[in-house]
């Protein structure tokens, strides 16, 4: 993990595997208790986490959790051929992603909030895959890394005009048997509320639901 610049800010987010098998991916802004974590399946059936407990489901579709460290939650609904829904506690929608060879987080209110595009440069390596945020006025808000092997935790992209200084408060973790590994926002300016619920949900919608959002992820 890296201290950005001010007025900058990085979410790392790790996944591991519960002792009931789950995926959790555990969200992390800097040192010291973590910012949310999500759990694969915690909204599911019996059936559903039967599977995910013998092994038979390691990520996929399902109702995953996101609960922030204050209590309040965000449920992540995955599906295959229907786009994700993002919603509260008491079932209220407050966003959907719809998934392509680029994806768009709407606003239950309507209205763009984010779409998630290709690395015009670089969109996959054999570490990462790679996508830039850009926001309703289509302008670049930041960056999202998908961590597939422990080498993509490495410094290398994070060197450019968003950051001037870094430290390790962790080290990268040996190589998971989790299908991804994490993921890494870095965004331009600090992000809360709508924005924040968005974007996580969306990095849990990918570890732990296993979606594509770009081309390069199918």
């Amino acid at each position: 993990m890296f201290v950005p610049q001010s007025g900058s800010t990085l979410i790392e987010g790790r996944v591991v595997h519960k002792t009931s098998n789950a995926l959790k991916i555990t969200f992390r802004s800097g040192p010291g208790d973590p910012l949310a974590e999500g759990v694969q399946g915690a909204g599911d059936g019996m059936g559903a986490k039967l599977a995910i407990l013998f092994g038979f489901k390691n990520g996929g579709t399902g109702r995953h959790r996101i609960t922030y460290a204050d209590g309040s939650a965000v449920w992540v609904r995955s599906a295959s051929a229907a786009p994700t829904v993002l919603s509260r506690d008491d079932g209220g929608e407050i966003a959907t992603i719809r998934r392509g060879d680029t994806s768009t987080a709407v606003a239950a209110t309507g209205g763009t909030l984010f779409t998630f595009v290709p690395d015009p440069a670089e969109p996959k390596t054999p570490e990462l895959f790679r996508m830039l945020v850009r926001d309703k006025a289509d302008q670049e808000f930041g960056r999202l890394d998908v961590i597939r092997t422990a080498g993509g935790w490495s410094i290398g992209r994070l060197v450019d005009e968003l950051y001037d200084t870094y430290i390790w408060w962790d080290r990268a973790g040996e190589p998971l048997s989790v299908p991804i590994l994490g993921t890494r926002l870095l965004l331009r300016t600090p992000v809360d509320g709508l924005a924040r619920d968005v974007l996580l949900g969306a990095c849990a919608d990918i570890t732990l639901g296993l979606r594509p959002y770009i081309a390069a992820m199918k």
